[in-house]
This record gives structure tokens, sequence and C-alpha cells, in this order.
């Protein structure tokens, strides 16, 4: 493994084509030397799974863009502009030919680490007996106190959301069924089927939006991972408020809007609680509203008002959320969105 390790190591660092000047010293060393220049630090991980977080036959190339989307995403959240990652691959001994593999996997990974100038700096491989495992590192810079958080949403604050909730999900659902897994069938386009895979496979972080909402003065936010009622739940918590939603409201494109109809259903399974999709949640105070949409409006990027956090009180707590649909208070579906169980 020792000469395969090192010859991937190789091949990353000869792929890696991005140049930033506060990067001393990237990858091939002990360790990477960063100057950010006086600037803070905003770190975010995740790890994904084949089998768990991605098919293990997935397209190395959107795997590539994913993977670095996700960890992006959380940045986004932060307000942070992004600047380095760490990349560590396990990869399941003798299965494939991992140098063609890593080939393909870098061109989706290049492709948006060129668009956001995010350098790889460094990582590590390691052989293994189970499941192929991406670990991502991402770090990111932010000056002065422009940040955003899951605490501090207030009573009156209005719940927006970008682009569209739904399709990450409704995509998995055709995915699944398509491969005897369960899953839901729908009478999806050819191109409604492409979409919604681009969609989910490939996800647009949004960090241009993310940064100017922390420095407009937007100070809670959350990316879009595990479900919007999931994630909302954490804003809620954090800010020990609650919050009605209609759900009607949330964002969805016209391939979700065309098969879901008027179903409030299929609105809970994709939207509400389908997660994957890797859009920002904000908590925003109505003064900031209207700028806040302007600046959306001129990033082309679409933002959706879809509630507003509420006080808590006896009939809803803390960390709860109110559904309507069609002016109905209806109740909240049982699976309100991804969790990992051990």
């Amino acid at each position: 493994m020792a000469a395969r390790e090192f010859t991937l190591i190789e091949e990353l660092r000869r792929m890696q084509r991005i140049g930033r000047a506060d990067v001393c010293l990237g990858m091939g060393d002990d360790a990477a030397l960063l100057d950010p220049a006086g600037r803070k630090l905003a770190v975010s991980m995740d790890t994904l799974v084949a089998g768990r977080h991605f098919f293990a036959d997935a397209d190395p190339a959107d795997l590539g863009w994913k993977a670095l989307a996700v960890n992006l995403s959380d940045l986004a959240a932060m307000g942070a502009e992004a600047a380095w990652c760490l990349l560590s691959l396990a990869l399941p001994a003798g299965q494939r030919d991992w140098e063609a593999w890593l080939a393909a996997f870098m061109t989706g990974w290049q492709a948006l680490a060129q668009m956001q100038q995010v350098a790889l700096v460094g990582g590590d491989t390691v052989a293994t007996d189970g499941p192929l495992t991406l670990s991502v590192t991402a770090l990111g810079l932010w000056s002065g106190d422009a940040v955003m958080a899951r605490a501090g949403a207030l009573a009156g604050d209005g719940i927006w959301v970008t682009g569209s909730l739904g399709d990450a999900a409704a995509a998995l659902d055709a995915a699944f069924a398509e491969r005897g897994m369960g899953g839901m069938t729908a009478d999806w386009t050819r191109e409604e089927r492409h979409f919604l895979e681009q969609r989910r496979l490939r996800p647009t972080p949004r960090l241009v939006f993310g940064r100017q909402a922390a420095a407009l003065g937007v100070r809670v936010a959350i990316d879009c991972s595990d479900g919007f009622l999931a994630d909302l739940g954490h804003i809620l918590e954090a800010s020990g408020m609650a919050a009605r939603i209609t759900l009607e409201a949330l964002p969805v494109s016209a391939a979700v809007r065309r098969v879901a109809g008027r179903d409030p259903q299929l609105w809970s399974r994709w939207p509400l609680s389908g997660g994957d999709d890797y859009e920002l949640i904000l908590g925003v105070a109505p003064a900031l509203e209207e700028e806040l949409q302007t600046r959306a409006n001129a990033l082309g990027l679409a933002l959706t008002r879809v509630g507003e956090v509420v006080a808590p009180g006896r009939d809803l707590p803390a960390g709860s959320v109110q559904l309507s649909w069609q002016d109905s208070i209806i109740p909240l579906p049982a699976q309100r969105g991804h969790e990992h169980v051990f």
C-alpha cells in the first residue's frame, strides 16, 4: 500500500491547481502552513460513507463535487469565505483502479474548487476493509463580527429559504425505486429527472449570498442538509424560540410542484423533510428583509419567506413548529428529516 499511497498523494498534488497567496506551504509536507492575515478561521468537517451517504457506484466526478460542496455549504451558513480544504480518503483495498477513480473524482472537485477558489492543502489516504469513506475539512475566513450562527433568533424574525427545497429528496426517492430499494416512483419527464439528479449530485453552496447576509447584519442561519424541518428545529432549540410555517410557501422547483401538486403529504415528504438540499435557512429581522431580498435578486438567487419565529408558549413550546396548509393547522410528519442512528 505504501507505494500506492504516495502515488495517490502525488496525483492529488498534481491535480490541485488552485493557487492562493495565503498558502505558504501546501500539500506534500507534514503540515500545511497558512496565513489568515489577521482574520478569524471558520472550520467545518463532514464524512461521507458509501452505502449510507451515497451509492457505492456513484460517478466519482459527481462525488468529488458533492464532497466539497456539502462542506462549503457549512461555511456559507456561517457567512464565511471559503479558503482551504483537507481531504481524507479511506479506499477499499483491491476493489478498483483507484488512480483512474481519483482522476475522475478530482475532475468534479476541481470544477467547484475553481469556482470558489478553494485550495486543497493536505489530507490522508488509507486502505480499508470497510466501505469507501471521504472526510473533508473546510476552512474559511471571516472578519470582524460578521458571522451567522444557529442561536439568536428573535420573535418576529422572518424565516427565509434560498433556492428550492425537495429536489434532492425527490431524486433520491426515484433512485431508490429504480434500484428496487423502496423509494417512491413518480411520473417524471426525462428533463425533470435529469434536473433533479443534478440538484442531488451537484448542489450549489450559497457562499456569496451567505457573506452578503452576514455583512448586512443577519445573525441566524443554518444550511439545510438534514431536512428543512429538522434544521429549522436546530435554530429554534438553540434560540429558545418556536415558529409558524406555511407548508405551501416552501419554495419548490417546477418539477416538484408539478408532481406534488396540492398534496400536502408529498410537500411534507420532499421539501419539508427530505434533506440534502444544501440551501440556507435564515432568521431575518424585519428591518433587513427588503434589503436582503434585493441582494438575492442581484445574485439571481431565489429567496422566499416561509414563516415567522414566535415566542414559545404553552401550546407552542420552545423548539416546536406550528405547520399550516391552506390556512389550516396540520400535524407535523412523523419523519422530520435525516438523523444518524448509532
